[in-house]
Protein backbone atom coordinates (compact mmCIF):
# COMPACT_ATOMS: atom_id res chain seq x y z
CA UNK A 1 0.00 0.00 0.00
CA UNK A 2 1.46 3.28 -1.17
CA UNK A 3 0.70 6.47 1.40
CA UNK A 4 0.45 10.00 -0.70
CA UNK A 5 2.41 12.47 0.76
CA UNK A 6 2.24 16.24 0.28
CA UNK A 7 -1.12 18.20 -0.62
CA UNK A 8 -4.23 17.67 -1.78
CA UNK A 9 -6.10 19.83 -3.81
CA UNK A 10 -9.94 19.94 -4.62
CA UNK A 11 -12.33 22.15 -6.34
CA UNK A 12 -16.03 22.68 -5.38
CA UNK A 13 -18.22 21.81 -8.56
CA UNK A 14 -21.18 24.43 -7.45
CA UNK A 15 -19.18 27.81 -6.63
CA UNK A 16 -15.38 26.94 -7.92
CA UNK A 17 -13.98 27.23 -4.45
CA UNK A 18 -10.45 25.93 -3.85
CA UNK A 19 -9.19 23.62 -1.29
CA UNK A 20 -6.08 22.66 -0.02
CA UNK A 21 -4.89 20.13 2.96
CA UNK A 22 -2.02 18.33 3.75
CA UNK A 23 -2.22 14.32 3.00
CA UNK A 24 -3.74 12.33 3.99
CA UNK A 25 -6.72 14.44 3.16
CA UNK A 26 -10.10 14.34 4.09
CA UNK A 27 -13.57 14.83 1.89
CA UNK A 28 -14.02 18.68 2.66
CA UNK A 29 -17.98 20.20 2.60
CA UNK A 30 -18.07 23.37 0.69
CA UNK A 31 -20.02 26.22 3.04
CA UNK A 32 -21.31 27.50 -0.28
CA UNK A 33 -25.15 26.48 0.45
CA UNK A 34 -25.37 29.21 2.82
CA UNK A 35 -24.25 32.41 0.67
CA UNK A 36 -26.46 33.71 -2.50
CA UNK A 37 -25.43 32.81 -5.94
CA UNK A 38 -27.16 35.50 -7.18
CA UNK A 39 -25.73 38.48 -4.85
CA UNK A 40 -22.74 40.37 -6.75
CA UNK A 41 -19.63 39.11 -6.27
CA UNK A 42 -20.99 35.48 -5.78
CA UNK A 43 -20.99 33.34 -2.80
CA UNK A 44 -20.19 36.69 -0.61
CA UNK A 45 -23.30 37.33 1.07
CA UNK A 46 -24.63 35.11 3.81
CA UNK A 47 -28.36 33.95 3.34
CA UNK A 48 -30.85 33.70 6.23
CA UNK A 49 -31.88 30.26 7.12
CA UNK A 50 -35.36 29.60 5.79
CA UNK A 51 -38.13 28.88 8.74
CA UNK A 52 -41.30 27.44 6.57
CA UNK A 53 -44.82 28.84 8.06
CA UNK A 54 -46.24 25.33 8.99
CA UNK A 55 -49.73 26.49 9.91
CA UNK A 56 -52.23 24.52 7.54
CA UNK A 57 -53.89 27.47 5.82
CA UNK A 58 -50.74 27.98 4.19
CA UNK A 59 -50.70 24.15 2.61
CA UNK A 60 -53.76 24.95 0.91
CA UNK A 61 -56.99 22.57 -0.50
CA UNK A 62 -54.07 20.07 -1.75
CA UNK A 63 -51.51 20.08 1.15
CA UNK A 64 -48.20 21.39 -1.07
CA UNK A 65 -45.67 23.26 0.13
CA UNK A 66 -42.17 23.81 -1.27
CA UNK A 67 -40.38 22.48 2.37
CA UNK A 68 -36.99 21.89 0.06
CA UNK A 69 -36.10 25.51 1.28
CA UNK A 70 -32.94 25.87 2.80
CA UNK A 71 -31.84 29.53 2.86
CA UNK A 72 -33.17 32.83 1.71
CA UNK A 73 -31.71 35.76 0.83
CA UNK A 74 -33.63 39.18 0.87
CA UNK A 75 -31.49 41.18 -0.95
CA UNK A 76 -33.32 41.00 -3.78
CA UNK A 77 -37.23 41.44 -5.11
CA UNK A 78 -38.57 38.93 -4.92
CA UNK A 79 -36.28 37.13 -2.84
CA UNK A 80 -33.92 34.47 -3.62
CA UNK A 81 -34.61 31.07 -2.00
CA UNK A 82 -32.05 28.42 -2.29
CA UNK A 83 -32.40 24.54 -2.10
CA UNK A 84 -28.72 24.19 -1.81
CA UNK A 85 -27.59 21.47 0.26
CA UNK A 86 -23.65 21.32 1.48
CA UNK A 87 -21.44 19.84 -1.24
CA UNK A 88 -19.06 17.21 0.10
CA UNK A 89 -15.28 18.40 -1.99
CA UNK A 90 -13.24 15.29 -3.17
CA UNK A 91 -9.58 16.09 -2.51
CA UNK A 92 -7.02 14.17 -4.47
Amino acid sequence: MMVKVGVAVGKCPICGRVYVANRPATPVLCDCYKFCPVCVPAWTVPMTPYEPDLTPQTYGKDGKHDVDILHVCYNHSPPFYSTQKPVEVELQ
